[in-house]
């Protein structure tokens, strides 16, 4: 069998807990605005018909994204085919600064030509921090930990998944097309830990497309 193994890090260990702190927080900072929204309403009544129009504070600085994935590609008797979905959800921090988590989702198919096809599932989460830098310009960086797959090659032709995990840290910049509500987006990011993963074969270049609302 011929495959191509990918370097799993001690920092995957830590990762994860990072994110859940992150997403703690998140939570209840909604969950703290949510419940003086409560209050308020409560000590003035007669402000309530018009409270339940206003938008909170919280839910004010959100913006949300989602990024498309589709290709296809064919090499030495391989055909494969992938699909995946990114949403993402940004919180407006301060001036031109935003951050907040972005998950993943991607699909991915193989053939060998006069063999059975092998379909794997990658699973991708993380957080990162975005800044704009001139009217659609922006910077972003990203830590996520992500559950792959490697795919194997018998002898025989037949496919074999093996499962990995590692982490992913991003660098990239990119522009969106957007009037302050919905808007398309295009950028380019370096992975880091792909580029300095001597054991494995990852592209650290990864290119992006999506969609945004309110950013």
């Amino acid at each position: 069998m011929v495959t191509a193994k990918k370097h799993y890090t001690m920092n995957q260990q830590k990762l994860p807990a990072i994110l859940a702190i992150f997403f703690c927080l998140l939570f209840s900072s909604a969950s703290l605005l949510a419940q003086s929204d409560r209050t308020r309403r409560t000590e003035h009544p007669e402000r309530s018909e018009k409270s339940r129009k206003e938008q909170s504070p919280f839910l004010s600085r959100l913006w949300y994204g989602g990024g498309v994935n589709l290709g296809f590609s064919g090499l030495d008797g391989v055909n494969v085919f992938g699909f995946g979905l990114s949403p993402m959800v940004g919180y407006k921090i301060y001036g031109p600064f935003s951050a907040g988590p972005r998950v993943s989702l991607t699909y991915t198919s193989f053939k060998v030509r006069g063999g059975k096809a092998l379909n794997v599932f990658d699973k991708e989460a993380g957080v990162f921090l975005r800044a704009k830098v001139f009217r659609g310009f922006f910077l972003q960086g990203e830590l996520s930990h992500e559950w792959g797959n490697d795919i194997g090659i018998y002898s025989n032709g037949d496919l074999v998944k093996i499962k990995n995990q590692y982490d992913n840290q991003y660098l990239g910049a990119g522009y969106n097309f957007g009037d302050g509500q919905a808007g398309s987006e295009i950028g380019i990011f370096y992975n880091l830990d792909a580029a300095n993963d001597i054991t494995g074969n990852r592209d650290p270049l990864e290119y992006r497309f999506g969609f945004t609302w309110k950013f």
